[in-house]
């Protein structure tokens, strides 16, 4: 090698050659169908040009595996070499920067048609992002894999940015324009940058005096919070308590960070009737939303760590599977329960303190004079729609529970892949138009309806297969619940239907029947009942 910078670059390239080769013969497919095609970019160019940009920051990870912190951590094999901290930062920094920046010239046509921010803010974003992304890897592996989650409200943060020039007045008033935004980000990504490679240089020395300092911030911490002085009315009640402290706070705090972090301050700046009614939606759906990747470590058997077999901690204890598998479902439960009073709490102060309230008086009349003018319908109409956010916050927290408990890391990977490729396709093929397509005829209504009844009959049977060796009162406690709550989203399925009818010229009872199926089958049974069974093979494996 003729320098140290060339070796290091060298070693990414050989260690993701087929993946460069993959991005680029996506980015080739993507631009010659997009220069066949007139008018709107396809929803296939879209599809491609996301999964180019996933694989580039995942090129650029630059991390290597540490044990069972899964994520890994900045390759400390490396501190060897006769180069100096900076060198090693920076390389893969900057290889970062401008291979996003390659990739996005590459992608400018169908990036930019129909977008109101100029290509030279955007360029600053995805560069941007680039550090905060490698930063958050590199200076956050004592959070193990929640750091996707961070690297997650990151991404969020920054596409937030990306949106505060086109919104009213127009034009935005200085500190909104691109230019400054753009200078915050440059000015972000440097002291990110200079925080990493401060971090990785205290690594390579031993990292000794900061990890004092972190144990002793800690410790004092640990000494302020209130600890347990009581004994533990069973074994289960200590159990509990174990688990909600190593995964049932991560949720809570998470939402709290976003609500704090993003949404208080929009509330104060978007004072707007439209922008206060969206950001009322984007709040009730934040839970909902970070549930998705914060229960695929919750469904591990360690929070922390992506090693999937049971610890011998948890192993050795005088509960049953049944036992182990109904605290991670009630520690699920108090998790959605403390999440959703944040966003009441704060959805609470800010309508009855500063919201603009038109957009959505206006929506509450309409339902006051559907109903009969009613005001008892309006508040039931509310609390429905809280349950439902709340049934499916706890669906996906505890949906892969059989999947992570049963220790296979293919299996896992699969799962959590699937979601992936749910997410990536929903975004791209635009699946707000897949209601309107199969409402539209009535063949398709029939046919997506005996769809949902072949999946309810599989499901129902798979339930029963699955709890048949569970102990009885917990199939009765679980049964007693899931009942409740499916009721509860039957109930708001109905309502649904019947302002439909109303608005919607179509089969109505057809759509009553994909309502009801659809609400059957919202939440999880038989995969709930599996999890005992896919523990007990972890367990005594």
């Amino acid at each position: 090698m003729r320098s140290s910078t060339y070796a290091l670059l060298g070693e990414i390239w050989r260690r993701h050659r087929l993946v460069i080769a993959v991005i680029i013969g996506l980015t080739v497919a993507g631009r010659l169908l997009d220069f066949h095609e007139q008018g709107e970019t396809s929803s296939l160019v879209e599809l491609l040009w996301m999964v180019s940009f996933l694989l580039l920051f995942g090129i650029f990870n630059y991390t290597d595996s540490s044990g069972s912190r899964g994520l890994g951590r900045f390759p400390h094999r490396l501190f060897i070499l006769p180069v100096s901290t900076l060198r090693l930062v920076a390389v893969p920094v900057l290889a970062g920067i401008a291979s996003v920046e390659l990739l996005y010239l590459l992608w400018l046509g169908p990036l930019s048609r129909g977008g109101s921010t100029s290509p030279p803010f955007v360029a600053v974003l995805l560069g941007g992002l680039m550090v905060f992304y490698q930063a958050a890897l590199w200076t956050l592996e004592r959070l193990g894999p929640l750091r996707v989650v961070v690297v997650g409200a990151v991404a969020f943060i920054v596409f937030g940015i990306g949106l505060l020039p086109s919104f009213a007045p127009s034009p935005p008033p200085p500190w909104r324009s691109e230019g400054a935004l753009a200078a915050l980000v440059v000015v972000a990504a440097v002291v990110v940058f200079v925080v990493a490679w401060r971090h990785v240089a205290g690594r390579r020395c031993g990292g000794a005096s900061r990890s004092r300092r972190l144990a002793s911030l800690m410790a004092f911490a640990a000494a302020a919070v209130p600890t347990r002085r009581k004994a533990f009315a069973s074994p289960l009640a200590a159990h509990f308590w174990f688990e909600w402290r190593s995964s049932g706070l991560a949720l809570p705090m998470v939402v709290g960070g976003v609500l704090l972090v993003v949404f208080v301050p929009l509330s104060w700046v978007l004072d707007d009737a439209g922008s206060s009614l969206r950001l009322l939606f984007g709040a009730l759906a934040t839970p909902i939303i970070l549930a998705i990747p914060v229960g695929m470590a919750f469904a591990r058997p360690t929070f922390w760590s992506e090693d999937l077999s049971l610890p011998e901690f948890v192993a050795v204890r005088p509960l049953t599977d049944d036992d182990i598998v109904a605290t991670k479902v009630k520690v699920a439960m108090a998790s959605v329960g403390v999440s959703w009073l944040l966003v009441l709490s704060f959805c609470g102060i800010w309508l009855f303190g500063w919201a603009n309230l038109d957009s959505l008086s206006r929506v509450a009349i309409i339902l006051w004079a559907f109903h009969g003018r009613s005001v008892a319908a309006v508040v039931g109409i509310a609390v429905l729609t809280v349950a439902a956010g709340m049934l499916l916050t706890w669906r996906f927290l505890a949906i892969r529970l059989w999947a992570g408990l049963f220790g296979s890391r293919p299996l896992f990977i699969a799962s959590v892949m699937f979601v992936v490729v749910v997410a990536i396709a929903s975004l791209a093929f635009d699946v707000t138009r897949l209601p309107g397509w199969v409402l539209d005829d009535p063949a398709r209504m029939t046919a997506a309806a005996w769809a949902l009844v072949v999946a309810v009959i599989a499901k129902y049977w798979l339930a029963a297969y699955s709890w048949r060796r569970v102990a009885a009162r917990y199939v009765r406690q679980y049964l007693l619940l899931w009942g409740s709550a499916t009721t509860c989203l039957l109930a708001l399925a109905l309502v649904f239907w019947g302002v439909a009818r109303i608005y919607i010229a179509l089969d109505i009872y057809r759509f009553q029947a994909l309502v009801i199926l659809a609400a059957l089958l919202a939440l999880p049974l038989w995969r709930v009942g599996l999890a005992a069974a896919c523990l007990t093979r972890n367990r005594h494996r």
